[in-house]
């Protein structure tokens, strides 16, 4: 288990630094993480990665490039690449649905039919062209849907890309292999059989997600299902959950990661639902509907949320599912298998391994766990089962399996660091509040959610009385400054600026504020961390700190 020295990055440096998969990047000050979604080209050529699904890793790139390459694309077109066939039919219509594209977009698979196994089977991909204009657009959707390749098997792809072959139903678009001997292809180191190492990541999920609770049996690793990550994860159990036959609707309770939504509201359900608020009142409205006549298919909800830590009450909302007859989908990323116990109350668990669960932040990865006794398992399971594809890479999951064997320790420790952070950040009289399980309102929920040895998380958030102390001890404080959580370093965001930047005034209207500043905490010395920020509060203290008005409004608007 390697942990970075805690202390901030230059701009645009990998984090990890230097490794070629690192899923974040350094955005040291506030100015330039509001520059970074801006897309500011200043930031942008700077950066040596970033968050997989907010853009393309350079190895994508390059299998971007060569694609358009073999097809000798028009210089105003760009292309798309999923690792299945699904992927880029979700991606061609959501651009017809949410663009005025006037012909017919042009989808290709390439495949390898030279090689050995590994590379028949992985040296296949999808890739949609589109016109550049509606770039924005694919990201929107490769971001939301976590559809994309990953990098280690674009880079697989990369070096094999000669071997390929393309087939579409335009016959500009169909080529032959470059190549017609395998020649110097590197062959894969990945040790063990893929099927072995993902099947040892179901069972040790399994073993961790079974529930404490009496009468309850130990999960079976046929009942957890692998993704490419945890955005994939979601949109493929909100697909599975849309009736086929009748209008349906969505639910999304209590305010989640910024994405979840988005995956939601855009799986074909007829209507969708937003109770942001996740609190006894909404409950009571939705209960009130339901009485009424109103009819649901799903409701999804995190434990604990993100950034909010606040928890659901999972006991109501599993009643009002047995009564009313709707599926119960809860993520439980931010608590851990190791932390809370949900099983009892939802029909299937959701959670990206990216996170805590892997803790390298060097890979992606999610899963999904049903639960056998729930009324929905025989045609949940049924429905994924027909949708659900073995896209994980081999590479990814050797990876994340390595990473993951270690991850009840590191949980415990990461526990164990983010409440003394949270106790000394408490003392702090120019914080207004400090966000974190033990402190929101719902912390008797949590509790009763909570597994008898396990902890309250790794991550918090905190409002300071006085926006412009926001921006200075972010850009004070010597420790990773960049997107995603869960990692086995303590990583630091300006949580609204990067997830809700285009609608901060909506979010703040929902109790998420401008300048709420994210903590994901880290396995290092509780010592050293404490140290870090003493010494960044004592900046924020320091006199002629503030900024002028002027420069404030410019970040946050």
């Amino acid at each position: 288990m390697d942990v970075l020295e805690p202390h901030s990055l230059p701009l645009g440096h990998s984090i990890p630094h230097k490794d070629d998969h690192a899923i974040s990047v350094s955005l040291p000050s506030w100015e330039k993480v509001v520059q970074y979604m801006k897309g500011e080209k200043s930031v942008v050529d700077k950066l040596q990665s970033d968050y997989p699904r907010f853009y393309e890793h350079q190895y994508v790139q390059e299998l971007h490039e060569s694609v358009l390459r073999r097809v000798r694309a028009p210089e105003y077109m760009r292309c798309a690449i999923f690792p299945s066939e699904a992927g880029m039919r979700r991606c061609s219509q959501y651009l017809r649905r949410n663009t005025n594209i006037a012909f017919p977009l042009q989808q290709m698979c390439f495949k390898a039919t030279l090689g050995d196994i590994s590379t028949t089977t992985w040296a296949r991909f999808y890739a949609v062209l589109y016109p550049m204009e509606y770039t924005k657009q694919v990201r929107e959707v490769w971001a939301f849907t976590g559809d994309g390749i990953s990098s280690r098997h674009a880079e697989f792809c990369v070096q094999r890309f000669a071997l390929m072959e393309s087939t579409s139903k335009f016959p500009a678009l169909t080529t032959s292999a470059m190549a017609t001997v395998v020649g110097q292809i590197p062959i894969p180191q990945w040790g063990e059989s893929d099927s072995d190492v993902k099947a040892k990541i179901k069972t040790q999920i399994a073993k961790l997600v079974t529930s404490h609770k009496p009468g309850y049996d130990a999960v079976k690793p046929q009942d957890v299902l692998l993704y490419p990550n945890g955005m994939s994860a979601i949109g493929a159990v909100a697909r599975s959950l849309v009736p086929t036959n009748i209008s349906s609707e969505a639910v999304v309770f209590g305010w989640p990661y910024g994405s979840t939504p988005k995956a939601v509201r855009e799986s074909g359900y007829g209507s969708f639902t937003f109770y942001s608020h996740g609190t006894r009142d909404e409950l009571e409205q939705l209960e009130s509907s339901l009485s009424a006549g109103r009819s649901i298919a799903c409701l999804f909800c995190e434990i604990p949320s993100n950034p909010l830590c606040a928890t659901p009450d999972l006991h109501r909302i599993r009643r009002l599912a047995d009564q009313y007859h709707f599926a119960v989908v809860c993520d439980d990323t931010i608590g851990t298998f190791v932390n809370v116990d949900v099983l009892p109350y939802a029909d299937a668990i959701i959670t990206s391994l990216t996170k805590m669960f892997s803790g390298a932040c060097n890979v992606m990865g999610g899963s999904v766990v049903l639960n056998n006794r729930s009324p929905l398992y025989e045609s949940l399971w049924s429905r994924l089962q027909e949708s659900h594809g073995d896209h994980v890479f081999p590479m990814d999951a050797s990876v994340l399996y390595r990473n993951c064997l270690d991850f009840p320790t590191r949980v415990q420790t990461a526990n164990s660091n983010a409440l003394a952070v949270v106790k000394f950040l408490q003392m702090q009289d120019i914080i207004s509040h400090v966000n974190y399980p033990t402190t929101v309102a719902t912390k008797n929920l949590y509790d009763i959610y909570r597994r008898p040895n396990g902890g309250y998380g790794y991550l918090l958030s905190l409002v300071f009385k006085n926006p412009e102390h926001a921006i200075w001890l972010y850009d004070s404080i010597d420790l990773c400054k960049g997107p995603s959580c869960g990692t086995n370093f303590t990583l630091v965001l300006p949580y609204s600026q990067v997830s809700h930047a285009f609608e901060l005034d909506w979010a703040e209207s929902q109790g998420v504020s401008k300048h709420i500043v994210r903590i994901s905490v880290g396995l290092e010395e509780k010592s050293i961390l404490i140290s870090k920020l003493q010494q960044a509060l004592q900046a924020v203290r320091a006199p002629g700190c503030a900024l002028p008005t002027a420069t404030l409004s410019a970040h946050f608007h």
